[in-house]
């Protein structure tokens, strides 16, 4: 390894610098996270001028002016011409008449030249004055509002200043007093409309020891996209070796681009990752494919794993994500991810999905949407990762919704919502089904500044034409089933307001929220459940319509929610705190019908479910959350979270977190029949950043499993950064796999290195690449 890192180094830094690429808005010689990088950059401040040079009247300012008419004229003492977007200033200032008529001019002492793009100091100027051709000798040059500057012992600006030849000159990113870096070339050609570098005969120095020779680089200056090799990543870590990535960037048009890919994993392989984007009539996408020949730390562990890991050869990852609007009416949209096989994502990762959702997603819409109509035909299938359920899904294979919209009803407002869906399952002997729902609903509002009262009534009326190949294993299902239900709702709130009594320029709110709903008892256990699931009851959730996502059951109702939230607002009408608390109150037992349904075995009624949510902005770099459920059917705590974030900065922050769900809770609810995890969450985790001074910066993050008495996920990371280069190293240690029985955990260990010049490829904020570096990623409070 120690032998085998300083030529990954070069390799690293030759193929950035090699036809590297900059993507649209990502300037690459600015650093927005550190001013400092910008302090001696020269700055254009005047008018951008874009009529042709030659239209232009010259002026030109002296102490004194020699000469004849015929042939000559030297100005001397301070002076100053001034052309346009051109600015120079010299000692003196000799033009000469040649032979042809044309004109000649030279400067020379103490020459400063500077307009739009580049700033000049040399010892002579040499000007066609009629081709504005200007060729400067043993100069200094820096390009303006941007990182890049160098020496040159010759260099000539074209006419329209599009192009600069540089002869025997030197070349870096790095602000003036900061020679980390530089390349050194024969000749170098900067193109100002191409955003170009070109040079010849180059040598690239880390302070003065040579790195490599190249006959041929080329570099951006700008924004524009353009082919060639974008920076390499690479990392160590204990379970794949060595991991080398060399991404190359295909400009391929305006509207079409692709980045190429090759990844070397030491004990895995050669792994192909593409990706390509789109942008047309029919809208804007991504496509990605990652490709995985052979695998062969995956097959050695195959033969250890006793669950169904899948005997697939090749390993690979689809993703293709598209969202378009045609003639303003007509929409496609696209959201597909598939694996190979289950341990894929684990193993590989990939930016397109998380280990942690247990599956993947694959839809597929079209419709048309207009003032009173949305129409939508789609499609959706899963690849679940555990293996227990993979055969108990359902796909709607294909689903049609309608929505209607009319308000044009007086103090009424119709809306109508119709489905019909075909369910489909992997599993041979489970049911399947053809449902169709329409959902009408006519509702009636009154509002004014500080009140709301809305009425709404639906009738629920869903029909099941099912198929059951098995019915001696679904005794109580019936091939056509349609069920009606009315429901009616009435919800009402109350804004009260008044100046804080304890805080002078401050305003309270008080907002009480009252919400009633009836639906009345249909028996639902002959209809199989394809797509329902109870909802968590968070404080929102308190005024949610229905307790179950899906169509296939709907809970019977007669009850009242009930709320209250405080605000307080500043003189500036910013929100420092707001807090609310709220209960449901069930007359009757909220019931499906369903044996199996968490409702249906609870007869409980009164107020059974409490819940909190609330926030204060201490100050603007300084937040705090909290939210909580208590649920009386077990008397305890069934949920809650709790977060402190202090950002300060935007690589400067301290969040500690804290997250429970009552494993009772979950039995109740139904919610743990696939999961092995068969106790409280209770989980307290803190993520970090602190800069040590204006190069070095520590982060850091710690979850611990306070049930467990383990670590679930942490990592520690050291970054230099300055305005030339960086470098991060991390540590990081997380779960991957959880044996209920044993009750152990299994960890893997990743170490990273990583190594970027500053002003090359996509250079993104170091401190928040690597608060991703965990498998539960930093998330900010203040969004």
């Amino acid at each position: 390894m120690r032998k085998f890192l300083p030529s990954l180094i070069t390799v690293a830094v030759w193929s950035s610098l090699y036809n590297a690429n900059v993507n649209a808005n990502q300037s690459s010689f600015v650093d927005n996270t550190n001013p400092r990088c910008l302090a001696n950059v020269p700055r254009y401040t005047g008018p951008i001028i874009t009529e042709d040079p030659k239209s232009l009247p010259v002026t030109i300012e002296a102490n004194t002016l020699q000469g004849n008419a015929i042939d000559r004229v030297i100005y001397q003492g301070d002076v100053r011409v001034q052309q346009g977007n051109r600015a120079l200033k010299a000692d003196k200032l000799t033009i000469q008449t040649q032979e042809d008529n044309s004109h000649y001019m030279t400067v020379s002492g103490h020459v400063n030249y500077l307009d739009n793009f580049i700033k000049l100091q040399g010892n002579t100027v040499g000007m066609e004055i009629e081709k504005n051709d200007v060729e400067i000798t043993d100069s200094q040059y820096h390009l303006v509002d941007r990182l890049g500057r160098g020496a040159a012992t010759n260099i000539s600006l074209t006419d329209d200043s599009r192009y600069v030849t540089l002869k025997n000159s030197t070349f870096t990113t790095c602000p003036v007093g900061n020679n980390s870096w530089n390349i050194s070339g024969s000749t170098i050609i900067y193109d100002k409309e191409e955003e170009l570098l070109e040079a010849w005969n180059t040598v690239f120095r880390i302070g003065s020891v040579p790195i490599f020779y190249s006959p041929y680089i080329q570099y951006p200056t700008g924004n524009k996209r353009r082919s060639g090799l974008l920076i390499p990543t690479f990392n160590y870590n204990s379970t794949d070796g060595v991991n080398i990535a060399v991404p190359f960037y295909w400009n391929i048009a305006p509207n079409f681009d692709a980045t190429i890919t090759p990844r070397i994993i030491q004990r895995r392989g050669l792994q192909l990752q593409t990706e390509g984007r789109y942008l047309t009539e029919l809208g804007k996408g991504t496509l990605a494919f990652d490709w995985l020949e052979h695998d062969s730390l995956y097959d050695k562990n195959k033969s250890q794993i006793t669950s169904d890991i899948g005997d697939n050869k090749s390993r690979w990852l689809f993703h293709w994500n598209h969202d378009g609007t045609i003639d303003e009416n007509w929409f496609i949209k696209t959201d597909v991810t598939r694996v190979s096989d289950r341990q894929y994502l684990v193993d590989l990762s990939s930016q397109y999905a998380n280990v942690t959702d247990g599956y993947l997603t694959q839809q597929y819409a079209a419709g048309y949407a207009n003032d009173n109509w949305n129409i939508a035909l789609s499609s959706k299938n899963f690849q679940v990762f555990r293996t227990a359920l993979k055969d108990d899904i359902y796909r709607t294979e294909p689903q049609l919704d309608i929505n209607y919209y009319n308000d044009n009803l007086g103090p009424f407002y119709f809306t109508t919502y119709g489905q019909i869906v075909n369910f489909t399952s992997p599993g041979k002997n489970n049911p399947q089904t053809v449902r169709l729902h329409i959902e009408p609903t006519l509702s009636y509002t009154l509002a004014n500044s500080w009140a709301t009262l809305n009425t709404k009534a639906t009738l629920f009326a869903t029909h099941y034409d099912q198929d059951i190949p098995q019915p001696a294993l679904y005794p109580e299902l019936e091939q056509h089933v349609t069920r009606i239900l009315p429901r009616l709702t009435v919800d009402g709130r109350v804004i009260f307001e008044r100046n804080n009594a304890f805080i002078d320029g401050y305003t309270q709110t008080l907002e009480p929220r009252i919400k009633y709903e009836y639906i009345p008892y249909r028996d639902q256990s002959n209809i199989k459940n394809y797509d329902s699931s109870l909802m968590q009851s968070d404080y929102s959730g308190l005024f949610r319509n229905k307790m179950y996502s899906g169509l296939d059951r709907i809970a019977s109702a007669n009850q009242i929610a009930t709320g209250v939230t405080t605000r307080i607002y500043d003189n500036n009408f910013i929100e420092r705190f707001n807090f609310s608390i709220g209960q449901i109150y069930y007359f009757n037992q909220s019931r499906t019908g369903d044996t199996v349904s968490p409702l249906d075995k609870n007869t409980d009624t009164g107020s059974l479910t409490w819940a909190t949510d609330g926030f204060w902005l201490i100050q603007q770099d300084l937040l705090f959350r909290l939210g909580l459920q208590y649920d009386t059917r077990i008397n305890e705590v069934a949920l809650a979270n709790a977060i402190f974030e202090y950002k300060p900065a935007e690589n400067k922050l301290l969040q500690i977190s804290y997250r429970y769900a009552n494993q009772n809770y979950i039995d109740t609810m139904g919610l743990s029949a696939a999961s092995p995890y068969r106790q409280d969450i209770s989980q307290l985790g803190t993520v970090g950043s602190f800069p040590l001074n204006d190069f070095f910066s520590v982060v850091g993050a710690y979850y611990y499993d306070v049930n467990l008495k383990q670590s679930s996920d942490s990592f520690m990371g050291l970054q230099y950064n300055d305005c030339c280069w960086g470098l991060s190293i991390l540590y990081g240690r997380k779960i991957v796999n959880w044996e209920s029985e044993s009750r152990r955990s299994e960890y893997d260990n990743k170490l990273s290195i990583s190594f970027e010049l500053r002003g090359f490829g996509r250079n993104r904020n170091t401190t928040a690449k690597m608060l991703d570096f965990g498998i539960l990623p930093y998330r900010s409070t203040f969004e």
